[in-house]
């Protein structure tokens, strides 16, 4: 009996402190700022991955739809003008430098177990690719980064935005 209180005790400590993102992000929180109105085009490439179902495929039109206005809304917190372009056409060098988001993985989890398991069940993950450019193209730096969490593709998308918005102040400040 002891060990089954131990154990439903430890799941639900470790459900209580799952998920990989903070509900919201004010200017404060951004580490170090930019100069104040440096521009910067946001390009995100949608994910249309390999394999992938047509619910699975929406789902992470639903993400980056979210993840498209989030961006831009930490952006703008952060002091940096950023406009949002859906293709590398549309970018101009007066709007700065261009961020490209490239979705590399995505796997949407399982709404369900989430809900009605918890635990960590049903998580969902993100995987995006990154490359920031200057006016004339010439590549500033890439990377990678990858998230998971029992919240959903969102919270994923959130805590990645802010990486990002990270990375790019700190290259930009250098």
């Amino acid at each position: 009996m002891k060990q089954l209180t131990l154990i439903l005790s430890l799941l639900l400590l470790v459900g209580l402190t799952g998920g990989c993102a903070t509900n919201s992000t004010k200017e404060a929180d951004v580490k170090v700022k930019p100069q104040a109105g440096t521009k910067i085009a946001v390009l995100t490439l949608d994910g249309n991955l390999a394999g992938q179902s047509a619910d699975q495929a929406r789902e992470l039109d639903m993400v980056m739809q979210w993840m498209d206005r989030d961006i831009i809304k930490i952006m703008r917190q952060a002091g940096f003008e950023p406009v949002l372009i859906k293709e590398m056409q549309g970018y101009k060098p007066d709007m700065g430098k261009l961020l490209v988001i490239e979705v590399e993985r995505f796997n949407a989890g399982n709404r369900a177990a989430r809900a009605f398991v918890g635990y960590g069940a049903g998580a969902a993950s993100l995987d995006l690719g990154y490359k920031l450019l200057d006016e004339n193209g010439a590549l500033l730096s890439e990377w990678r980064d990858g998230v998971g969490s029992s919240k959903g593709g969102t919270y994923c998308a959130q805590t990645l935005d802010r990486r990002a918005l990270d990375k790019v102040t700190g290259l930009l400040n250098k």
